[in-house]
């Protein structure tokens, strides 16, 4: 089954789309939450809530790529699961210091939806002007919230070399923000 007839199926609010979508692209969601997640049961009910989280966007949302949104939708639950189980009362986490790299250049969350439609444009612009090693750097550290030292294993560059890269990158992306008037 295409994504355009899960698409209809989730518009005609048939839970068999969930099934489709399961079938198709469960393996990928538990594998990429489970690379987050300390557990495979809390992978599994990320990618339980993002199920649930497409069922009730889709409609009014029509994505093209029922796959891309579902990650999407399981990342943001899967740090919503890791800010949880990380929290300062619970000794803090590592994953955290990945996302608190880029509040000192990515605005706040409570923008309108016209100015996160700017941003994605902008923050797309800025990883299709970057080499292609430092745009896997990027998604790899700030999507895929992997460490330095496996970014740096995986890239056989130095931890330090890592870290460089990425803060004149975070640095890079703060002034396009602020030039294009969408960081203050």
């Amino acid at each position: 089954m295409e994504d355009a007839e899960i698409i209809k199926l989730l518009l005609e609010r048939r839970e068999a789309a969930l099934g489709e979508i399961t079938q198709r692209y469960g393996r990928l969601l538990r594998s990429f939450a489970g690379r987050l997640l300390p557990t495979a049961q809390d992978a599994e009910e990320c990618v339980n809530d993002a199920l649930l989280d497409i069922w009730n966007t889709i409609p009014p949302k029509q994505p093209v790529s029922v796959a891309s949104y579902a990650m999407v939708l399981t990342r943001r639950r899967s740090i919503d699961r890791i800010r949880r189980l990380t929290a300062k009362k619970r000794g803090g986490g590592v994953y955290t210091v990945a996302l608190d790299e880029l509040e000192d250049c990515i605005p706040d969350t409570a923008a309108s939806n016209a100015d996160s439609g700017l941003l994605r444009e902008a923050i797309n612009g800025f990883l299709a002007e970057l080499s292609a090693e430092d745009r896997l750097l990027f998604i790899g550290r700030y999507f895929a919230l992997e460490s330095i030292e496996s970014l740096a294993e995986h890239n056989g560059i130095s931890r330090n070399a890592v870290n460089i890269r990425l803060s004149r990158m975070r640095k890079k992306l703060k002034r396009q923000l602020e030039e294009r008037g969408l960081f203050l």
